[in-house]
């Protein structure tokens, strides 16, 4: 029986350890300029990321939060230090199943992005991340871009973020490129009740989250 026991739990933490496997770690890094240093952090960051190869990818805040750049790099570059040309500056760690390869051809072969931060209810952490992959499928059925799924590991409050990669504003305005019946039936196969039910049901699980669009840095 014990024996039978043991089995299980190493073949569950044999599972845990290949989904842990696939996914990849970033350093997150939101800063906000001192009054007048914009620019120059701007400059600095440039600056990092030709030092690191350029695998530093810098997101401009456009609008929607109180931030000024993310950068968004592999966890195990160095840590950039910015004082006193910010006053503030956060570092986290996230995970995602997408390699960093591709988020930065994405960075590249794109002009807007957009991020969104969620706080989860207790207990909602999971069926958050549920969500957010399930309206993805949404997406994709639809015609629409999907977003990369982030999540937190250490360092923020933030339980789940993600990011999706759009050409421009018109691109990241465009809704569906199927029918109201066809949307509503593709909203029902991912999950859902109705097309309704990805905004009330993501309300459902959270305490707050923030809206943010930004813009490249080359």
């Amino acid at each position: 029986m014990r024996s039978t026991a043991l089995a299980l739990m190493l073949l569950v933490s044999s599972h845990l350890f290949g989904q842990l496997a696939l996914a990849d770690s970033y350093r997150v890094t939101t800063l906000r300029a001192s009054p007048g240093q914009l620019e120059t952090l701007i400059e600095e960051v440039k600056a990092l990321r030709a030092a690191q190869k350029n695998d530093v990818i810098i997101l401009r805040h456009s609008q929607g939060d109180h931030w000024d750049l993310m950068l968004l790099e592999p966890v195990d570059s160095s840590v950039g230090e910015y004082r006193p040309l910010v006053d503030f500056q956060l570092s986290f760690i996230a995970e995602s199943t997408a390699p960093f390869s591709e988020i930065k051809r994405e960075a590249s072969d794109n002009g807007l992005y957009h991020i969104e931060m969620f706080h989860a209810l207790a207990g909602k952490h999971d069926a958050l991340v549920d969500q957010r992959l399930r309206e993805n499928d949404y997406l994709r059925a639809t015609g629409q871009v999907s977003n990369y799924v982030f999540t937190t590991v250490l360092g923020s409050d933030v339980d789940v973020f993600t990011l999706g990669f759009h050409k421009d504003m018109a691109a990241f305005s465009k809704g569906p490129s199927v029918s109201d019946a066809d949307a509503e039936l593709a909203a029902k196969a991912a999950g859902f009740k109705n097309r309704s039910d990805l905004g009330y049901y993501l309300r459902s699980l959270l305490v707050s989250h923030h809206d943010t669009l930004a813009v490249k840095v080359n």
